[in-house]
């Protein structure tokens, strides 16, 4: 009788593959952190609220609904860019 080698998956693969998801996990985990702090940062605009975009000239003209607690129909977030 002929000797059958098995043919499975190498350790060095399943090692590999192991700490390929670790970096994944830990790369979502940060990922998804710094977006939640980038979230709660535009909840206020920290800039000028104006009506069109083209009013903040060489700032950077961000979309938000945080402006229209100051009487007029607020767009735009005019913030400095940096």
């Amino acid at each position: 009788m002929a000797k059958r080698k098995a043919q499975g998956i190498s350790m060095n693969v399943i090692i590999i593959a192991v700490l390929a998801l670790i970096v994944l996990v830990v790369l979502l985990v940060i990922f998804t952190g710094r977006m939640g702090i980038f979230g709660k940062g535009l909840n206020t605009c920290k800039g000028s609220c104006v009506t069109r975009a083209e009013e903040c000239g060489d700032k950077a003209a961000i979309p938000t609904d945080n402006c229209n607690d100051q009487g007029k129909d607020y767009k735009y977030c005019c913030l400095e860019i940096s």
